[in-house]
């Protein structure tokens, strides 16, 4: 499946797909315990898309030969995500993955869910620099972090829709690391509350995550 759990998904055309250089996108491979992050560098429109992303090695051997991806993305606050096959992986020039242009992708409309308040050690990756962040709260689609940053930090130049690694210990359910798409940013005084949507979760993430909310909410009520 595509996406993610509690939400609804209408199926589009290939043709509606809204790629642009640059654009920010989440690949899993079937099968694999992670997700990758990485960005649009070329397309030839209904034909083929590459994409800059560094895989492991034995993911990337499963690539050359065209293995399955999904690909995720997010335009204008919602997200798209499709199944496709890859035409081949490349290290020279760089890490780039090439791929057929999708003939379907999900529109994927998140329902509103409720957020259980916490306090979960964590730490965001970007692709300059790792923060420590405070989770104060968390659903099954989404959480909220907060991160203590200086003027001249990095993170200040983060802006909505930027994707991010939530590394997020949920104690006897263990670390997660999850892709992260950023919903809002509120500052003050070098305090940057980040609210994000889970961009891509697998069957064990979402049965761990939903084991964590109930738990809190069994302890809490």
């Amino acid at each position: 499946m595509i996406a993610p759990a509690e939400t609804k998904v209408l199926k589009m055309p290939g043709v509606q797909l809204r790629v642009s250089l640059g654009k920010n996108v989440v690949i899993r491979v079937p099968g694999a315990d992670h997700s990758y992050r990485g960005r649009i560098v070329g397309f030839d429109p209904y034909d083929y898309l590459i994409v800059s992303v560094r895989l492991p090695g034995r993911i990337r051997d499963q690539l050359v030969l065209g293995g399955e991806i999904v690909v995720k993305y997010i335009h204008q606050g919602t997200v798209y995500g499709f199944k496709t096959t890859t035409y081949n992986a490349v290290t020279s020039p760089t890490s780039l993955v090439f791929f057929a242009y999708p003939t379907v992708i999900e529109k994927v409309e998140l329902r509103r869910d409720t957020r259980t308040r916490c306090n979960i050690d964590g730490r965001l990756q970007a692709e300059d620099a790792e923060y420590e962040c405070l989770i104060v709260n968390i659903s099954a689609t989404g959480c909220k972090a907060t991160v203590r940053a200086g003027a001249r930090d990095p993170i200040t130049r983060l802006e909505v829709g930027d994707t991010l690694l939530a590394i997020v210990n949920l104690g006897t359910e263990g670390t997660l690391k999850l892709p992260i798409v950023v919903r809002n940013i509120q500052r003050e005084q070098g305090l940057h509350t980040i609210g994000a949507m889970f961009l891509d979760l697998n069957d064990v993430e979402e049965e761990r995550i939903g084991t964590y909310l109930e738990r809190m909410r069994r302890l809490t009520r």
